[in-house]
């Protein structure tokens, strides 16, 4: 027995986020072992010779070997651990943004997969009870009690029955394919959503994420704002050295550090640019929150729209039951023509079928409120 929570699972196990998901945490890892490493950035070895071998051959050779060693300024690996740690939660927001939005796909597909089961289930019994009548009537036309215009009518009921069926079918098998396609599932949930608890939208993925990338931006300003030159390095150098054929090699070491200075004209870009991007991403958090409200309002006044409408169908399959009930007494009794008991079926099935859609629209409306709380199945 498959549910919606099965459904979303398959569906994200299918999905391109859910597939890189464990990539995008080793890379977020990555980052943090990069920022906990000795060195901002991988040493450097540089190997070089000098010799008179094109010139007066006299012997002389020199080979030069130094390591260049970049060093952490003061304060910039803690920046950068930070930042490291603030984009592995962002990474977190971001794949959860992504799962709660395929699960909103996968609810959809769901309540319109079985709307269209639910017109199909309507039309079979409405072509059941179309040949029905047919044949009833058939029999009366023949026993002399009615017309063969009633015949007719009542045979054209039925084809006009099995034309909609048909037009079902094929909408049914369009929402089962989509299903399928996006489940990679043959079977459908047959369970349905309870209603969602009040919850505090901070929590919901998709303000999370946005919070996720402003923490991003801040740590990124930090950084630029401690990170005011390029990182130093320490320079480690071996010396060997002839002057001529026959003398022995003399070494020497070096010892040396290279400072880079900070200017105005490469600090400045990239702090405003990081300072621009915090308030941007600040910015994008409270219009993002201002968003989720107006959709959960929507999605609450959805829900209740739906109970009331659930609720005024009930009363009016109620009414067309008892009517048609009446009316196929009355035929039977050669108390009305065979027109207005056509008009009583008709009605009936129009009514069962808004019943049918009325409660699977309400509990498609509480899917999406469940949704807009951000909650998965």
């Amino acid at each position: 027995m498959t549910s919606i929570r099965h459904a979303v699972d398959a569906a994200w196990q299918r999905s391109a986020e859910g597939r890189a998901a464990a990539a995008r945490r080793d890379e977020a890892a990555a980052r943090r072992d990069a920022a906990a490493s000795w060195t901002p950035e991988p040493p450097s070895v540089t190997l070089s010779q000098r010799s008179d071998r094109l010139h007066r051959n006299d012997g002389f050779h020199e080979v030069e070997i130094e390591l260049e060693v970049p060093l952490w300024m003061p304060g910039t690996r803690a920046a950068a651990s930070a930042l490291a740690d603030v984009q592995g939660g962002a990474l977190e927001a971001s794949l959860a943004l992504a799962r709660l939005k395929l699960a909103g796909e996968v609810r959809e597909a769901v309540w319109s997969l079985r709307l269209a089961q639910n017109e199909l289930d309507a039309n079979l019994r409405r072509v059941a009870e179309a040949e029905a009548l047919a044949a009833d009537v058939e029999r009366r036309v023949k026993a002399g009690d009615l017309a063969r215009v009633d015949a007719n009518s009542a045979l054209g009921a039925v084809q006009q029955a099995r034309a909609t069926l048909a037009e079902v079918q094929t909408r049914l098998l369009r929402e089962q394919k989509l299903y399928s396609a996006l489940t990679g599932l043959p079977q459908t949930p047959v369970d349905r959503e309870g209603d969602a608890p009040s919850t505090e939208l901070e929590s919901h993925p998709a303000l999370m994420a946005k919070r996720g990338a402003a923490d991003i931006a801040r740590s990124r300003l930090h950084q630029a704002s401690t990170a005011t030159r390029d990182a130093p390095e320490l320079i480690l150098g071996v010396t060997s050295e002839r002057g001529e054929f026959g003398e022995r090699y003399s070494n020497t070491t070096t010892v040396g550090i290279r400072v880079p200075f900070g200017t105005d004209a490469r600090n400045r870009p990239q702090i405003t640019a990081a300072n621009a991007d915090l308030i941007d991403a600040e910015t994008t958090v409270t219009l993002e929150r201002e968003r989720l409200r107006a959709e959960l309002d929507v999605a609450r006044h959805e829900l209740e729209q739906a109970r009331r409408t659930e609720s005024f169908a009930i009363e009016r399959a109620r009414l067309a039951a008892d009517s048609r009930q009446l009316l196929v007494k009355a035929f039977e009794l050669g108390q009305v023509d065979l027109p207005t008991r056509l008009r009583a079926e008709n009605e009936h099935f129009d009514a069962e079928l808004a019943l049918g859609r009325a409660r699977l629209e309400t509990g498609r409306a509480a899917s999406r409120l469940k949704q807009a709380y951000g909650l998965l199945p």
